[in-house]
């Protein structure tokens, strides 16, 4: 196998990401998903970088300002480091990266963030089970991040990371 090569992996990730980005988007207007606005995933990053992760209600937290300006950057660093993880493990166990299912399986298991992390923290519940009224939490990101190991399963194979 060829040496992998770190801008490789981050590059895999943009690609990753934007795919997540993108497929979600059209799942959106198409009104199959209804997940979080973007500005309070920037208000809660910034609450994190703050110290201060866990709210009642994200929403009613006092604005961050240029929340876009925070949620974009963070979520495609996480998209990327998350990428860059699944490249390393396929390539440590001998799994197939180039295979949709690996990717497709990864993808599914990042779940575990919003899931049990995020959405508790914002004050959603588990498995933003209480999120604010007009939004599926759940199946949103369950489908976001479906679409970010089909987002994986095309980095990896554009960046050639065999």
């Amino acid at each position: 196998a060829m040496p992998l090569k770190w801008w490789q992996m981050l590059l895999a990730g943009v690609i990753a990401t934007a795919s997540m980005d993108v497929l979600s988007v059209i799942a959106i207007r198409l009104r199959l998903i209804a997940p979080l606005a973007p500005n309070l995933i920037g208000r809660w990053f910034a609450s994190v970088a703050r110290a201060h992760p866990l709210h009642e209600d994200i929403a009613r937290a006092a604005s961050a300002g240029n929340e876009l300006a925070i949620a974009i950057p963070g979520h495609y660093a996480i998209g990327m480091f998350l990428t860059a993880l699944f490249v390393l493990m396929a390539n440590r166990i001998g799994w197939p990266a180039r295979g949709l299912s690996p990717a497709l399986a990864f993808g599914v298991c990042t779940n575990v963030f919003p899931w049990l992390l995020m959405f508790p923290a914002m004050g959603y519940g588990f498995f933003g089970a209480h999120g604010p009224e007009g939004t599926r939490l759940f199946v949103s990101s369950l489908v976001s991040h479906v679409f970010f190991g089909l987002g994986i399963w095309l980095g990896v194979r554009v960046m050639s990371l065999n």
